[in-house]
């Protein structure tokens, strides 16, 4: 198990491979670092990968306080600090898609890309305040978790890992659960998108029923460049549905920002 110290927490990450080509993987809500698995036994050699858990999350140190989008950008800026990275791939998931937004915002000049697959909607989740209410009172519930995850994929996993997502789920504490689902409502940074300048893609599966592909649009429209990949029958997590084609688009995406980069340089 790996972890550092940060101001506030013990942060737990993976790390995988030993390669030149920094990359940052950050989860979604009621997710963790596991949800990249099938993700990090793919990639290449030329990667040097780390998928973090957000505070209280996973096997992060647990903490009550500080559960916004904006404070787990921040967190992730203090881990590559702490890790000495100095240009990397940002690669965000759902919720994480908004931290990865954010922490772009912040501290684009420490990306090389940024990849956002499926991302939260950057002008928050508006979700009608019955659903959230129901949402709300499954935390902790390993039925009612076991369902919110079903309906993240058009194709659910089975066996032992999806157990494990579930599990995981199920440990998000009540700070963390119910702040995070309240700082998501009231997210929005929908109009300084354009203020990104760094290579971008978004990608959505059309069976996805967590983010709208309104809130997709929104992304690909106004940050600079931005590519958008559909993934046709494919749910809300991609990086585990179809984790093949996930490493084919992201190596090819990767391979492409590089090139732009040092033709810009030269």
């Amino acid at each position: 198990m790996a972890e550092i110290q940060l101001k506030e927490f013990r942060m737990h990450y993976v790390e995988k491979g030993t390669g030149s080509q920094q990359i940052v993987f950050v989860h979604g809500f009621i997710s963790t670092q596991v949800w990249w698995q099938p993700t990090l036994e793919l990639l290449p050699d030329n990667f040097h990968a780390y998928a973090i858990d957000v505070r209280a999350s996973g096997n992060s140190e647990q903490v009550e306080t500080g559960h916004t989008l904006a404070q787990y950008a921040d967190d992730l800026h203090e881990f590559v600090e702490k890790m000495g990275l100095q240009k990397f791939i940002l690669v965000g998931h759902s919720m994480g898609g908004a931290i990865a937004m954010q922490y772009a915002l912040n501290h684009q000049d420490r990306l090389q890309a940024l990849m956002l697959v499926d991302p939260m909607a950057p002008f928050g989740t508006r979700i009608p305040s019955e659903i959230t209410a129901w949402i709300n009172a499954q935390q902790g519930n390993p039925e009612g978790i076991r369902q919110l995850l079903i309906g993240a994929f058009a194709t659910p996993p089975t066996g032992e890992y999806f157990e494990q997502l579930v599990e995981y789920g199920v440990r998000w504490d009540e700070p963390i659960y119910l702040g995070t689902m309240d700082d998501m409502a009231r997210f929005n940074i929908s109009d300084h998108l354009p203020e990104i300048n760094v290579p971008p893609l978004v990608t959505w599966g059309d069976k996805d029923m967590v983010v709208p592909f309104e809130g997709v649009v929104d992304v690909f429209q106004k940050i600079p460049g931005c590519g958008l990949e559909v993934w046709h029958g494919v749910g809300h997590s991609g990086p585990i549905e179809i984790p093949d084609r996930f490493i084919e688009l992201l190596v090819r995406f990767v391979g492409e920002a590089n090139a732009a980069a040092s033709i810009a340089q030269a």
